[in-house]
Formats: structure tokens, sequence, C-alpha cells
């Protein structure tokens, strides 16, 4: 009798195995035994990057590959903005209306400010976070240094005053790259010896 019950459990953990499956192969193909992975449903989440350039090192990026940036005129602790009005058409606050799903950022520096307006902002190790509206594709970042109080977000949420305001299109790469290795590398903060100075 036991047996038999075993038999009868073992068969209906197989079928709800089998009817976990999706119906999408993912890369690589199936899984043994029937199984099927689904892809995430990201749709319900904002998505950051860090990208690279020589001149710049590694910055924070958005979904379509805008750089993020700081304002010195804002303050880390407690968080807050003082880009208001016509400030912030020039400069857009990211809006956190969606959880950050971030690659290269470290989860726990991923915050929030309430604006004036009610809103919530994306801070980065305190820092609210900004697109600039010149900047149109992924690589431009013609908000650098501007008025010497706008600068890219490294991924540990630290200034980046390496580099001029300039469009870096032609310089960098086209995806979102991976961060730099775990062997203690931290975002290059100081352009190479080569770059132009101020």
């Amino acid at each position: 009798m036991r047996r038999g019950q075993a038999i009868t459990a073992l068969a209906a953990l197989a079928l709800s195995l089998t009817a976990c499956g999706g119906t999408q192969t993912p890369p690589g193909g199936a899984a043994t035994g029937g199984l099927q992975a689904k892809n995430a449903d990201l749709t319900g989440s904002m998505m950051l990057f860090i990208a690279n350039t020589e001149q710049m090192g590694w910055f924070v990026t958005d979904g379509d590959g805008l750089p993020l940036y700081r304002y010195d005129k804002d303050v880390a602790k407690p968080s807050k903005s003082n880009c208001e009005g016509e400030c912030a058409k020039a400069w857009k606050p990211v809006i956190a209306d969606k959880p950050a799903m971030a690659t290269g950022v470290d989860p726990i520096s991923m915050g929030t400010v309430t604006r004036a307006d009610g809103s919530k902002q994306l801070t980065i190790a305190g820092w609210p976070q900004y697109t600039y509206a010149e900047d149109k594709v992924a690589g431009d970042m013609k908000g650098q240094a501007k008025g010497g109080v706008w600068f890219a977000t490294a991924p540990n949420g630290a200034k980046i005053t390496g580099g001029k305001a300039q469009n870096n299109s032609s310089k960098t790469s086209g995806t979102p790259s991976a961060p730099p290795s775990s062997a203690g590398q931290t975002p290059q903060s100081d352009p190479p010896p080569s770059a132009p100075g101020y």
C-alpha cells in the first residue's frame, strides 16, 4: 500500500513540475526533464545600468543609456533636491515610481527623496539623480561639468569630475557594460593623462 501511495505522489509531483514550465524557451534551450524557464517580468521596474568611457570611467545610466547626474547644490544627508522650477525642466529628476533594478550599482545605496511636488526621486548614496534634457541618445554626456556643479554619477554615488561637457556618443559602447571586476577596482574619477584638461 505504501509503495502505491509513493508512486501516486511522485506522479503528482512530476505532473505539477511539468505544468510549471512556460511556453518560451530560454537561450540555450529547454532545461532537462521537460522544465522551461520563464523570462523575468521587469515591466514594473526602473532599469539602471553602468557604462564606461575612456574619459569618464564607470558611470550610471538609465534604461535608455542616458547618464545620471548629481547636483552639487543638493544635499545627501539627509537627501534633499534643490533643483526646482526651471532647473527641473533642464535637469529632469529621475522619478522613482517603480522599484529600481540596477546592474553594477549597490542596491543598498539606492533610495528615494520626496520632492516639493510630492513625487519620489531616485537617490544614489543619498544624492538625488537627474538626466539632462540635451542628452538625447545613449552616449551623450552634454551635462558633464555643466556650470561647475553638475557631474555624472559613479556607481558608488560619487561625482565624476573628469572630462568636459561634450557628446561622447562615438566613445561609448552601444550597450550597457558589465561592472568593474571584483578585484577591488573602483570607478575612475580622474581622466587619463592624455585627456584634455579644463
